[in-house]
C-alpha cells in the first residue's frame, strides 16, 4: 500500500509555480541591497557568483552552489522602483530536472512598520516533478532565513 501511495503521489497533478513569502524585519532598502546585485551572496547555498554589480538586463552570470553544481542565469528584469528582480536558468553543468525555470523575487514595503514583505515566485516548465516543486519550496524557505540574517 505504501509503495502504491508513493507511486500515485509522483504522478499526481501539481502546479508548476512555486510561490513562497515571508516578512523580514529590516527596511526595504536593506533587503534590496542584498537582492539587487544578483550575486546571491546572502544565500548560504551559493558559494560564488560571476555576476558584476550593475550588470544590465540580459547579462548572464554563473552561480556556483555549495554542492558544486553551476548554473548560468540570465537577468531578465530588474526594477529599483518596484524592487524586483527576475532571472532564468539558461544552462547548467549538471542536467537539471526541468526544461525551464524563471524566478522572480519581489519586495514590498510594509508601511505600518519598517519591515519588508518578500515574495519569491518560480515558474517551471510543465515537466517539473512533484519533487522539484517541493525542493524549490523548501530551498526558498531556507533562503529567506539567510536573507533575513544578511539584512540586519
Amino acid at each position: 500500500l505504501k509503495s502504491s501511495l508513493l507511486s500515485a503521489r509522483k504522478t499526481m497533478a501539481h502546479s508548476c509555480r512555486v510561490h513562497e513569502s515571508c516578512v523580514i524585519e529590516a527596511t526595504i532598502d536593506k533587503v534590496w541591497n542584498q537582492i539587487r546585485p544578483s550575486t546571491f551572496a546572502w544565500w548560504k547555498l551559493v558559494q560564488s557568483s560571476s555576476a558584476e554589480e550593475g550588470a544590465p538586463v540580459g547579462a548572464t552570470s554563473v552561480q556556483t552552489y555549495a554542492d558544486g553544481s553551476k548554473w548560468t542565469i540570465k537577468l531578465l528584469e530588474m526594477s529599483d522602483i518596484k524592487n524586483f528582480i527576475s532571472w532564468e536558468i539558461v544552462a547548467s553543468e549538471e542536467a537539471i530536472a526541468v526544461t525551464s525555470a524563471v524566478h522572480t523575487i519581489r519586495l514590498r514595503r510594509i508601511t505600518a512598520s519598517s519591515h519588508t514583505f518578500v515574495e519569491w515566485f518560480t515558474d517551471f516548465s510543465s515537466d517539473a516533478t512533484f519533487e522539484v516543486i517541493e525542493d524549490s519550496k523548501f530551498k526558498k524557505l531556507d533562503a529567506f532565513k539567510d536573507l533575513a540574517e544578511a539584512s540586519k
